[in-house]
């Protein structure tokens, strides 16, 4: 009788002795699955493997805005000189649609090349941004949310947009900032490509055979559903434009707004709300 006791006394410590190593195996691979070299980097760009900011090297106000909010919201973005309307590189598209303004030319152009150095640094997916944009203060955690619901096949995301007609939804999500299908985005300060996205975008848009602006070419795309593309609404990142002059194009009042500005938090606007100008 003691015999069985001990014997079942020993069974029952190597089960438990068993569960205890599973319990650590599994917290290991957690820990290394989730560790912050993991995290941290996918957090600082948002999700994608890098973010590109399209500004003049002139424009110091401008940069130094964004500046602080990406060291306040702890992204890791990197600085992308676009082609001012006096830059010699225009003379290339002479030929390119005279309706088009020098200054849209010119951010035609900027998008096209970026687009290039995509291809050229192999990356998966970037997030292209305008200099002059404002976020929530929470991007990071909607971000966050939206690839969750974001379908594995993909081409580009308008994260900021104008004017876009709020299409199917896409998954769920808490947050006020939902996915869509999107239906026709406008304006180009915030939107992401994937590498299919972009070699999509190089073989059917040709800066000499321009149709518009940049954004009405991702847009017409987008409505023919040439390429597939996603939006958020409402927008977690907008223009701001109080006091600050366009390089494109002439201005045309519009308003948009945000729950949590970054920029309100920072104090480098009076107010989320504010007029500003489709480019």
């Amino acid at each position: 009788m003691q015999r069985n006791s001990t014997k079942m006394l020993k069974i029952y410590i190597i089960f438990l002795l068993l569960i205890l190593i599973y319990l650590c195996s599994f917290n290991i691979l957690n820990l290394i699955n989730n560790s912050p070299q993991e995290i941290i980097p996918s957090n600082r760009t948002l999700g994608f493997d890098h973010i590109y900011v399209i500004g003049l090297d002139y424009r110091k106000d401008r940069r130094e805005i964004m500046n602080k909010q990406i060291s306040y919201l702890n992204l890791d973005a990197e600085y992308f000189n676009a082609v001012s309307k006096y830059d010699k590189i225009l003379h290339k598209f002479t030929n390119a649609n005279p309706k088009l303004t020098v200054g849209q030319r010119a951010c035609y152009v900027s998008h096209y090349l970026i687009y290039q150095t995509i291809i050229e640094e192999g990356f998966n997916s970037v997030l292209i941004l305008e200099d002059d944009v404002d976020f929530e203060a929470n991007i990071t955690d909607i971000m966050a949310d939206i690839h969750q619901n974001l379908p594995e096949s993909w081409d580009t995301l308008h994260i900021g947009h104008c004017y876009e007609i709020i299409g199917q939804p896409v998954g769920s999500s808490s947050f006020p900032n939902k996915l869509y299908q999107a239906v026709e985005p406008q304006c180009s300060h915030a939107y992401a490509v994937s590498n299919s996205g972009v070699h999509k975008l190089l073989k059917s848009i040709d800066p000499m055979n321009a149709l518009g602006p940049i954004d009405y070419e991702l847009s017409i795309r987008v409505k023919s559903k040439e390429i597939i593309s996603y939006s958020i609404h409402p927008q977690p990142i907008i223009q701001w434009k109080e006091g600050n002059p366009s390089d494109v194009a002439s201005t045309s009042h519009y308003p948009f707004s945000l729950t949590n500005s970054t920029m309100n938090l920072l104090g480098l606007i009076n107010a989320n709300k504010y007029p500003g100008e489709w480019m």
